[in-house]
């Protein structure tokens, strides 16, 4: 009997834990079952839009990926201002015989305030194209602006996963300020692991919901019960300052330097597992010509502006290597450090040397090279960091010179000289002014202006010529850069400047080499100057986008014609027929080829049918009568 009473016990504990667990488990499950259905829900709804790196453009006719224009978005919580990366395509599916680059950083990576042919990735991607004739090459930037290491970090599984050959890195200044740096309204703390641990959530829909609810409501309480006001006027740079004042080796900058190395090592190490090599820059700044933005006189280091000013009087003197040592102390020594101190280059020389696939690229130095006095200053840079062209082509260019030294390619086997690349830039006027007025309008606010702000000179600017008007209202207006640009080169064409129309085209042919209308447009112009050599190439290449296009065919048809080719001149001329059969033109040179080739029943049969559709059209009654002495005889 007692016997039982344990059996009925024991099953009684049995059953009780089963329910417990059960009860658990239900427990449990309940608020995962609503952060799944959560999760779903958001995602459906498309919450915050695509943030992957890398998005399909919708092109026609080929399968492309770019960088996808809100995936910055993942870093900026506090600050409503997102910058968007450059419009680099590239296949979906990589080619056997592809060649991949990706090249990653901040501003002036991304070629502030230029954009699109500014980027020293562009030039990387000039030289390469030329060094590597039988691969498909591609350079990607996927640089954008105010974003430090961590955002870099997480960006590289996503590239990884594109198989690139070879990784450019040009960063540092933004260690501070970027996107997660410690002195950024972005900033989560001194912990890079942790930092890290948030990029992975922050994939998460349902982790970006409640990231905007904290911030929205710290913003509400520091609105309501705080004693500052949001300016919508701030520029992204003032945005995301937290901390106006680091001093040089305090515990704020020595944090800085430790995010760096973390995150660089990071970087590094995950690239060399997947055997990527890597090119990692040194940054460079205005050193002589812009002064400190903070002068920390209470600290205990020497003072940035009279250690600047003392640059100077050496630099009067012409005690040009003492002013570069004092130049560069008055740089570190800012407090506001926009510009990236001298330790963050020692720290990527250091790594460069430490580990295998990782390659040191001077750009720093051969910037100071290519000064006049060995100091960086105006020559070079626009304000305080951002290179103007020369600069930007410098960086590119040594870049290239050290891929094609791990390449093991001889610069001499190029079928132009480095320096020869910077006239393929494609600059034109027009891009100059654009840059201006970006400069511009930086500059009329922080930190450049720290206190009451002056009056936009937007306001009331006249624009001294119509590519200066172009240039202001694609600043300040909205007008696209390349909607600009095919306005600028009709106007250039009506009014007889046909060369610098042609350059507009081949500035729009740069950044979209995948879009067939500037190959057409610049061609035509080629045309009309009686310039086949110039526009044969064009054609070819527009061919290659778009073979299905009756202008393209009926041109180059027309050209082998001229060359005597009628055989391939036919070829070209059917295929412009069947898409558009009754195109006057082309059917004249194609009864002109048909007649070439000696088949002259058929010649005539077609210069009859231009007959029908233009009765005036030039030279093709004579043609007539000649085809039918032909055919008679």
């Amino acid at each position: 009997m007692a016997s039982k009473k344990t059996t009925n016990s024991s099953s009684t504990s049995n059953l009780s834990t089963r329910k417990k667990t059960l009860f658990y488990l239900i427990t449990f499950s309940i608020p995962v079952l609503f952060f799944l259905i959560l999760e779903v829900s958001l995602r459906i709804a498309d919450y915050k839009g695509n943030n992957d790196l890398f998005i399909d453009p919708e092109v026609p006719n080929v399968e492309f990926l770019y960088p996808n224009p809100n995936f910055a978005s993942r870093y900026f919580f506090y600050t409503n201002t997102t910058p968007s990366p450059s419009t680099d395509m590239f296949l979906a599916d990589k080619p056997d015989d592809g060649f991949r680059v990706f090249a990653m950083g901040g501003s002036s990576a991304a070629g502030y305030p230029y954009g699109f042919n500014g980027t020293y990735s562009r030039v990387v991607n000039d030289v390469l194209q030329d060094a590597l004739p039988d691969r498909t090459v591609e350079v990607v930037n996927v640089g954008v602006s105010a974003i430090s290491t961590y955002t870099l970090f997480d960006q590289v599984d996503e590239i990884i996963e594109q198989e690139p050959d070879a990784v450019l890195i040009y960063a540092g200044h933004n260690e501070f300020y970027g996107a997660l740096g410690v002195g950024s309204n972005e900033n989560l703390g001194g912990f890079p692991g942790f930092v890290r641990f948030y990029l992975k959530m922050q994939r998460l829909k349902t982790f970006m919901l409640l990231r905007t609810m904290i911030v929205d409501t710290g913003k509400w309480f520091a609105e309501t019960f705080g004693d500052s006001e949001y300016d919508a006027s701030a520029t992204l740079m003032e945005r995301i300052v937290d901390s106006r004042s680091i001093e040089l080796g305090s515990p704020k900058y020595e944090l800085a330097m430790i995010q760096f190395q973390s995150n660089l090592d990071a970087i590094v190490s995950k690239y060399q597992q997947a055997g990527i090599p890597v090119f990692i820059g040194s940054v460079a700044s205005n050193l002589k010509d812009h002064p400190p933005f903070v002068d920390i006189q209470d600290g205990e280091q020497p003072s940035a502006q009279e250690t600047f000013d003392a640059a100077n009087q050496a630099y009067d003197d012409r005690e040009y290597e003492t002013a570069l040592e004092l130049f560069t102390s008055a740089k570190d020594l800012d407090g506001l450090k926009f510009r990236a101190p001298s330790q963050i280059n020692e720290i990527i020389q250091k790594t460069t040397e430490a580990n295998d696939l990782v390659y040191y690229v001077p750009s720093e130095e051969e910037l100071t090279r290519f000064t006049y006095d060995g100091i960086i200053g105006f020559d070079l840079m626009l304000e305080h960091l951002h290179p103007n062209q020369r600069g930007y082509f410098i960086i590119g260019k040594t870049f290239a010179a050290t891929l094609l030294d791990y390449l093991e390619i001889s610069q001499s086997d190029l079928p132009q000289r480095l320096n020869d690349y910077f006239d393929d830039m494609q600059f034109s006027d027009f891009d100059h002014r654009v840059a201006h007025h970006r400069v511009e309008t930086l500059k009329q606010g922080f930190p450049f202006v720290m206190g009451e702000k002056p009056t936009p000179y937007q306001i009331d600017y006249d624009p001294i010529s119509l590519v200066d008007s172009l240039a202001f209202r694609t600043v300040h207006f909205n007008l696209s850069w390349d909607k600009a640009k095919v306005h600028l080169a009709d106007i250039y064409e009506q009014t007889g400047q046909k060369e610098k129309a042609v350059q507009e085209y081949l500035g729009l042919i740069r950044n979209q080499p995948w879009n067939e209308s500037p190959y057409i447009f610049a061609s035509r112009i080629y045309l009309d100057m009686n310039d086949f050599n110039s526009a044969e190439p064009l054609l070819r290449k527009a061919y290659e986008i778009n073979p299905r296009d009756a202008f393209i065919t009926k041109m180059l048809g027309a050209l082998e014609v001229q060359k005597g080719n009628a055989t391939d001149g036919i070829r070209f001329l059917e295929e412009s027929r069947r898409l558009n059969p009754n195109d006057p033109q082309m059917l004249y040179n194609l009864s002109g080829a048909y007649g070439i080739d000696k088949q002259f029943n058929k010649a005539l049969e077609i210069a009859l049918q231009v007959q029908q559709i233009n009765p005036r059209f030039p030279g093709n009654s004579a043609w007539i009568q000649q085809l039918q002495t032909l055919t008679n005889q």
